[in-house]
Protein backbone atom coordinates (compact mmCIF):
# COMPACT_ATOMS: atom_id res chain seq x y z
CA UNK A 1 0.00 0.00 0.00
CA UNK A 2 0.94 3.44 -1.30
CA UNK A 3 0.34 6.09 0.83
CA UNK A 4 -1.57 7.77 -2.32
CA UNK A 5 -5.54 7.30 -0.56
CA UNK A 6 -6.24 10.82 0.38
CA UNK A 7 -6.33 10.38 4.25
CA UNK A 8 -3.32 8.25 3.84
CA UNK A 9 -1.25 11.58 2.42
CA UNK A 10 -2.87 13.99 5.34
CA UNK A 11 -1.72 11.72 7.79
CA UNK A 12 1.59 12.25 7.27
CA UNK A 13 1.11 16.09 6.01
CA UNK A 14 -0.55 16.73 8.94
CA UNK A 15 2.25 15.43 11.05
CA UNK A 16 4.47 18.18 8.72
CA UNK A 17 1.75 21.15 9.57
CA UNK A 18 1.79 20.31 13.43
CA UNK A 19 5.56 20.69 13.10
CA UNK A 20 5.82 23.01 11.00
CA UNK A 21 2.43 25.54 11.31
CA UNK A 22 2.49 25.12 7.69
CA UNK A 23 -0.95 27.37 6.71
CA UNK A 24 -1.25 25.61 3.03
CA UNK A 25 -1.28 22.32 4.38
CA UNK A 26 -3.87 23.45 6.91
CA UNK A 27 -6.16 24.57 3.79
CA UNK A 28 -6.02 20.47 3.02
CA UNK A 29 -6.11 19.03 6.48
CA UNK A 30 -9.09 20.93 7.61
CA UNK A 31 -11.46 21.51 3.83
CA UNK A 32 -10.46 17.87 2.92
CA UNK A 33 -9.04 16.02 6.09
CA UNK A 34 -12.02 16.13 8.14
CA UNK A 35 -14.81 15.50 5.99
CA UNK A 36 -12.93 12.01 4.50
CA UNK A 37 -11.77 11.20 7.78
CA UNK A 38 -15.64 11.47 9.08
CA UNK A 39 -16.39 9.31 6.17
CA UNK A 40 -13.88 6.54 7.35
CA UNK A 41 -15.14 6.74 10.64
CA UNK A 42 -18.41 6.29 9.99
CA UNK A 43 -17.97 3.55 7.14
CA UNK A 44 -14.14 2.07 8.09
CA UNK A 45 -13.08 -0.10 5.50
CA UNK A 46 -11.39 -2.75 7.86
CA UNK A 47 -11.71 -6.07 5.77
CA UNK A 48 -11.75 -8.63 7.67
CA UNK A 49 -9.53 -6.97 10.36
CA UNK A 50 -11.67 -5.93 13.44
CA UNK A 51 -10.96 -4.95 17.00
CA UNK A 52 -8.45 -5.61 18.40
CA UNK A 53 -6.34 -6.13 15.10
CA UNK A 54 -3.79 -3.65 14.56
CA UNK A 55 -5.62 -2.37 11.56
CA UNK A 56 -8.56 -1.60 13.63
CA UNK A 57 -6.00 1.00 15.69
CA UNK A 58 -4.64 2.21 12.70
CA UNK A 59 -7.43 3.16 11.05
CA UNK A 60 -9.47 4.82 14.25
CA UNK A 61 -6.34 6.66 15.56
CA UNK A 62 -4.57 7.90 12.42
CA UNK A 63 -8.34 9.14 10.84
CA UNK A 64 -8.97 10.93 14.31
CA UNK A 65 -5.74 12.38 14.37
CA UNK A 66 -6.27 14.22 11.03
CA UNK A 67 -9.50 15.75 12.71
CA UNK A 68 -8.06 16.44 15.61
CA UNK A 69 -4.92 18.04 14.77
CA UNK A 70 -7.25 20.24 12.27
CA UNK A 71 -9.01 21.66 14.94
CA UNK A 72 -6.31 21.90 16.78
CA UNK A 73 -4.80 24.61 13.88
CA UNK A 74 -8.11 25.98 14.04
CA UNK A 75 -8.85 26.59 17.44
CA UNK A 76 -5.30 26.61 19.06
CA UNK A 77 -3.02 28.09 16.50
CA UNK A 78 -6.02 30.42 15.18
CA UNK A 79 -5.75 29.16 11.66
CA UNK A 80 -8.87 29.46 9.28
CA UNK A 81 -9.87 28.72 5.76
CA UNK A 82 -10.86 31.44 3.37
CA UNK A 83 -12.47 31.70 0.24
CA UNK A 84 -9.15 31.41 -2.02
CA UNK A 85 -8.32 27.96 0.35
CA UNK A 86 -11.92 26.31 -1.34
CA UNK A 87 -10.89 27.44 -4.73
CA UNK A 88 -6.78 26.39 -4.34
CA UNK A 89 -7.84 23.11 -2.68
CA UNK A 90 -10.64 21.99 -5.12
CA UNK A 91 -8.04 23.02 -7.96
CA UNK A 92 -5.10 21.13 -6.55
CA UNK A 93 -7.62 18.06 -5.44
CA UNK A 94 -8.52 17.83 -9.07
CA UNK A 95 -4.77 17.88 -10.23
CA UNK A 96 -4.29 15.59 -7.37
CA UNK A 97 -6.87 13.11 -9.23
CA UNK A 98 -5.47 13.14 -12.75
CA UNK A 99 -2.17 12.14 -11.51
CA UNK A 100 -3.25 9.05 -8.97
CA UNK A 101 -5.66 8.11 -12.20
CA UNK A 102 -2.43 7.34 -14.23
CA UNK A 103 -0.50 6.12 -11.82
CA UNK A 104 -3.50 3.64 -11.23
CA UNK A 105 -3.57 2.93 -14.45
CA UNK A 106 0.30 1.97 -14.67
CA UNK A 107 0.53 0.13 -11.86
CA UNK A 108 -3.11 -1.85 -11.45
CA UNK A 109 -4.39 0.11 -8.85
CA UNK A 110 -7.21 2.16 -7.61
CA UNK A 111 -6.21 4.59 -5.31
CA UNK A 112 -8.29 7.36 -4.44
CA UNK A 113 -11.23 4.87 -6.40
CA UNK A 114 -10.49 6.89 -9.64
CA UNK A 115 -10.23 4.36 -11.91
CA UNK A 116 -13.54 2.06 -10.64
CA UNK A 117 -15.82 1.25 -8.15
CA UNK A 118 -14.41 -0.89 -5.10
CA UNK A 119 -14.53 -4.70 -5.08
CA UNK A 120 -16.02 -4.45 -1.66
CA UNK A 121 -19.64 -2.88 -0.85
CA UNK A 122 -18.98 0.87 -0.38
CA UNK A 123 -21.24 4.44 -0.23
CA UNK A 124 -20.18 4.66 -4.39
CA UNK A 125 -22.61 1.87 -4.71
CA UNK A 126 -25.39 4.47 -4.70
CA UNK A 127 -23.75 6.50 -7.53
CA UNK A 128 -23.97 5.69 -10.93
CA UNK A 129 -21.55 3.32 -12.98
CA UNK A 130 -17.58 4.48 -13.75
CA UNK A 131 -16.95 7.39 -15.00
CA UNK A 132 -20.02 9.26 -14.01
CA UNK A 133 -19.87 7.87 -10.32
CA UNK A 134 -16.32 10.66 -10.09
CA UNK A 135 -18.48 13.92 -10.80
CA UNK A 136 -20.89 12.90 -8.26
CA UNK A 137 -17.92 12.60 -5.86
CA UNK A 138 -16.52 16.14 -7.18
CA UNK A 139 -19.90 17.46 -6.22
CA UNK A 140 -20.24 15.49 -2.60
CA UNK A 141 -16.63 16.90 -1.81
CA UNK A 142 -17.62 20.63 -3.05
CA UNK A 143 -20.62 20.41 -0.50
CA UNK A 144 -18.40 19.23 2.09
CA UNK A 145 -15.94 21.99 1.91
CA UNK A 146 -18.97 24.62 1.61
CA UNK A 147 -20.48 23.10 5.01
CA UNK A 148 -16.84 23.30 6.65
CA UNK A 149 -16.33 26.47 5.41
CA UNK A 150 -20.07 27.63 6.43
CA UNK A 151 -19.03 28.71 10.38
CA UNK A 152 -16.28 30.77 8.62
CA UNK A 153 -18.44 32.38 6.01
CA UNK A 154 -21.16 33.37 8.76
CA UNK A 155 -18.96 34.49 11.18
CA UNK A 156 -17.42 36.76 8.43
CA UNK A 157 -21.00 38.23 7.45
CA UNK A 158 -21.92 38.79 10.58
CA UNK A 159 -18.17 40.71 11.10
CA UNK A 160 -16.69 41.79 8.25
CA UNK A 161 -13.29 43.41 9.28
CA UNK A 162 -12.82 39.81 11.19
CA UNK A 163 -11.71 37.91 8.22
CA UNK A 164 -7.66 36.93 8.56
CA UNK A 165 -5.39 38.08 5.86
CA UNK A 166 -2.76 35.04 6.04
CA UNK A 167 -4.09 34.16 3.13
CA UNK A 168 -2.83 37.09 1.17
Amino acid sequence: MLPLHLCSALVWLGAIMLITKNYRIYEFMYLLGIGGALQALATPDLGIYGFPHFRFFQTFISHGLIITSSIYMTVIERFRPTWRSLLRVAVWMNVYVIIIYFINDAIGSNYLMVNGKPDTPSLLDLLPPWPIYILYMEAIGVITILILYLPFAVRDWRNPTHEKTIDS
